[in-house]
């Protein structure tokens, strides 16, 4: 028989600790019998951390250890969508393993994972006084002969068994009472009609390399190296809402003084009595009526006209029309916002100077800045 055979595509094994290691790329195997595969019986809804999880609670109960006396690999075969079987080795004696391997190691398996595995097909290797075995991509284990007739007497049997390794008497002749055929060679297999597993298919992606909590290590790490930034953006956010609420608040401020700016200009100048229901509406009525002409003793122009010869002058740089209102006890009466007084000068100077007669009827400077005046205009004869 062939001394033993390798899963295709994959690389050099080591066993730990027995002579050198290979100088490049390779695999360092362990004991299978301190890596047993265990199997467990987990709901198939159950997912995740959670499915861990409830393993490890399981395997606590089993094996009447803490949870930090163990380490658990899930193995999960090709095609399986969930494990339900697991590796178990102590925490201790991983720790130690770990720290005897190489450079170049790329994983570190139980001897009975360096096995090939091939559905519905044994492969059976003894080595001295140990079996071991692979059953099909989902099993696999290493004992002495005697506990691995006992644990291959409780499965079904193959269709082929791949025998390697040493001869033993009472093993293979258990095996030829089987009634399959045994061959002694890997690549047989095919030839019978067996597909082994790949290489990166039969370990179903188990490494004792690193213990199960790396995966937590390096994401707490991550999360450490982030905190700060998330820290700060935070608190960028928090003074980033006062500021907007701050500005919420002063606009709601600013609103709040237009609006009694513009309620009491329109109560001064165009409502004078009754209630300010719309602003739009009352104010332009009232404009509609100073447009409308009126009757005026001799040749006097009409108001409208008036104020239009008026309204270039009021509008001028540095002034604002407010309002323009005609009555026929008060006559023509603008309402204009100027600079300073110096300004309102100017403005009574330049509408003088278009042969109106300028009454300034009041006149007063605003808190915000500026100054509001009413002047009573008509146009000299």
């Amino acid at each position: 028989m062939t001394r033993g055979a390798s899963p295709p595509g994959a690389p050099a094994f080591w066993r730990l600790g027995e002579g050198a290691s290979p100088s490049g790329a390779h695999v360092a195997l362990v004991p299978g019998a301190l890596v047993p595969m265990l199997p467990l019986a987990l709901p198939d809804k159950l997912r995740g951390i959670a499915r861990q999880r409830v393993a490890e609670r399981q395997l606590v109960e089993q094996l009447s250890t803490p949870a930090g006396g163990f380490e658990m690999q899930p193995y999960t075969p090709k095609g399986a969508k969930q494990f339900n079987r697991v590796l178990v080795a102590d925490a201790a004696q991983a720790g130690g393993w770990r720290k005897g391997l190489r450079p170049g190691c790329q994983a570190l398996l139980p001897d009975y994972l360096a096995l090939p595995a091939a559905a519905d097909v044994w492969v059976i290797e003894v080595a001295g006084d140990v079996v071991r075995a692979r059953l099909g991509a989902e099993d696999g284990f290493s004992a002495e002969v005697d506990l691995a007739l006992a644990l291959l007497a409780d499965v079904a049997p193959p269709k082929a068994v791949l025998r390697l390794g040493g001869e033993d008497e009472v093993l293979d002749g258990w095996l030829d009472g089987l009634g399959v055929p045994v061959l002694d060679d890997a690549s047989a297999l095919k030839k019978q009609g067996f597909s082994p597993l790949k290489w990166a298919e039969s370990i179903a992606g188990v490494d004792l390399k690193d213990p199960p909590s790396a995966v937590y290590d390096r994401l707490r790490a991550k999360i450490m190296r982030w905190r700060v930034a998330v820290v700060c953006g935070a608190l960028a956010l928090v003074v980033w809402l006062g500021m907007v609420v701050q500005q919420t608040q002063e606009f709601q401020a600013d609103a709040a003084r237009d609006q009694a700016v513009m309620t009491g200009l329109v109560r001064e100048h165009f409502v004078p009595t009754g209630p300010i229901l719309d602003v739009r509406a009352q104010v332009a009525s009232v404009l509609a009526r100073v447009a409308t002409p009126v009757d005026v003793a001799g040749d006097a122009l009409p108001p409208l006209t008036q104020f239009q010869l008026a309204a270039p002058v009021l509008t001028a740089d540095s002034l604002r029309l407010m309002a323009a209102a005609y009555r026929g006890d008060t006559g023509l009466v603008t309402t204009v916002e100027a600079a300073d007084f110096a300004s309102l000068d100017r403005l009574i100077a330049d509408l003088q100077a278009a042969e109106f007669m300028v009454e300034q009827l009041e006149s007063r400077a605003q808190q915000s800045g500026g100054v509001v005046a009413r002047l009573r205009l008509e146009l000299a004869q």
